[in-house]
């Protein structure tokens, strides 16, 4: 069923006349079915009552003589005359020996099939809808030896019922298309007013843009769902805020960084030009270039793999890693760089584990952390290497003695292109080190963790799964 392009609040409105007329009807239904067989029941209760009476008062009399003056008779038996009641007594060949009309109708023929029934000793009821007005008729059988020996008939109009029924009907008739509209109009105030909140969510919404991701939604005192959906709302723009702002500083931080090596490059281009010089001079210009396009090419470079990382297009190869020779074989690496710093590379204690990675971009991660902790760490430093294993992951902890970093910067340093120490000069790196290492942890499946503080050094600690091997620390 295809449906109705309307607002929602008709559309409630609409489901709600239609529940609510199906349930009236239903239950008036009921209702008036129910009343109309109560009363027949009560009509053909009091009859049989009255037939029964009769009955049993000719039965004991034992002479039908007595039924010359039957109005007399009837009196004397039910202690006051019948109101709006038709009796008579019949022998069983239907011919009417004592006859009470008390009701304005002609006399009513006795069908075949109702004289049949009560030969047999059935007790018959019928309506008569030809008669005016209509009649609710019983047939009873007097009994004697165990034959039927007369008939009794007792009618009652049924005007007053069917006045009755009829009131009913008007009143159903009336309250229930009443009902309907109140309810109609009742509801609509009540949905427009429980929508009007989405209204103003729709309005906040219009006003919400790029450049305007400080509006909210005000929700006010509500404890609905509507709170529920408008505070998800508000919510989902300080997630989109931050984003931007991500974005933004990401574009400042990618602009400067990679302005500072072209300005040089130009300032030396420029200083080159300016007058002939000898071969070595332009030899060491050459280089300075070189370095600075060295410095822009692994920024480019570092800056494409978070871009595929942040894509899902980065492949991870997995396949099993030693841990012990992975990180002696970085350390190898890394400690000409230290012996250049005059910092001490101790590697302190590394068990035999066995674990699941892509063993370049580990050797990355542990590259870059080292390289961080080298460069921060003053001369005659030392940076410490452990490993061991703890609930089911193998710790790798690299521990510093360096100038530390403040509580306050800890939570950004794996935010790309983020220094907390303003001085630290451009030699330190790109910025993305950290960035790069935290993607590659928990592409793993891990972590990295950092405890520091000023002056007191640095203690990185990377979880990753492992397989087997090792002690439980």
């Amino acid at each position: 069923m295809r449906t109705l392009n309307l607002p929602i609040k008709w559309r409630l409105t609409i489901w709600y006349g239609l529940i609510l007329a199906s349930l009236l009807i239903a239950f008036s239904s009921g209702v008036y079915v129910y009343f109309k067989n109560s009363l027949e029941k009560s009509i053909d209760g009091k009859i049989k009552s009255l037939g029964d009476v009769i009955s049993s008062s000719m039965t004991d009399a034992q002479n039908v003589s007595i039924l010359g003056n039957f109005e007399r008779y009837l009196e004397n038996v039910l202690g006051k005359k019948p109101k709006g009641k038709f009796i008579q007594i019949m022998d069983r060949t239907g011919r009417i020996g004592a006859k009470m009309n008390d009701i304005e109708t002609e006399t009513l023929p006795t069908s075949f099939g109702t004289m049949e029934r009560a030969l047999k000793g059935e007790i018959v009821y019928e309506t008569y809808d030809k008669a005016l007005p209509r009649l609710r008729m019983v047939t009873i059988p007097i009994m004697d030896n165990g034959k039927v020996s007369s008939i009794i008939q007792v009618g009652t109009s049924l005007e007053d019922f069917d006045e009755t029924m009829r009131k009913l009907l008007i009143i159903m008739l009336i309250s229930i298309p009443t009902s309907i509209c109140f309810t109609i109009i009742f509801g609509y105030f009540l949905a427009r007013k429980a929508l009007k909140p989405v209204d103003q969510i729709r309005r906040a919404a219009v006003k919400i843009s790029s450049t305007n991701l400080d509006e909210r939604i005000d929700v006010g005192g509500r404890k609905d769902e509507l709170s529920r959906l408008a505070q998800t709302f508000n919510e989902m723009i300080s997630r989109l805020k931050d984003s931007f702002q991500r974005i933004n500083q990401f574009s400042i931080d990618v602009s400067h960084e990679l302005k500072t090596p072209l300005t040089i490059l130009k300032g030396e281009t420029e200083v080159a030009l300016r007058k002939d010089r000898d071969s070595e001079s332009y030899k060491k210009i050459l280089q300075s270039n070189l370095e600075e396009i060295d410095r822009m090419s692994k920024i480019i470079d570092d800056l494409l793999l978070l871009s595929k990382a942040d894509s899902k297009d980065m492949k991870i190869i997995m396949e099993d890693i030693v841990l012990r020779d992975l990180v002696a074989d970085v350390c190898v690496d890394m400690k000409i760089f230290a012996d250049s710093k005059g910092v001490e590379l101790e590697i302190k204690e590394l068990e035999d584990f066995r674990l699941k990675g892509d063993e370049l971009k580990l050797r990355r991660m542990l590259w870059n952390i080292l390289e961080n902790g080298i460069k921060y760490t003053q001369n005659g430093g030392k940076i410490e290497i452990i490993s061991y294993i703890n609930n089911g992951f193998v710790c790798i902890d690299i521990k510093d003695d360096g100038v530390g970093i403040p509580e306050e910067d800890i939570k950004y340093i794996f935010d790309r292109f983020y220094r907390g120490d303003k001085s630290r000069k451009r030699a330190s790196g790109s910025g993305l080190g950290l960035s790069i290492s935290k993607w590659i942890a928990e592409a793993h499946q891990g972590t990295i963790e950092v405890k520091s503080a000023p002056a007191q050094g640095s203690l990185f600690t990377i979880k990753l799964p492992v397989i087997s091997g090792g002690k439980q620390a």
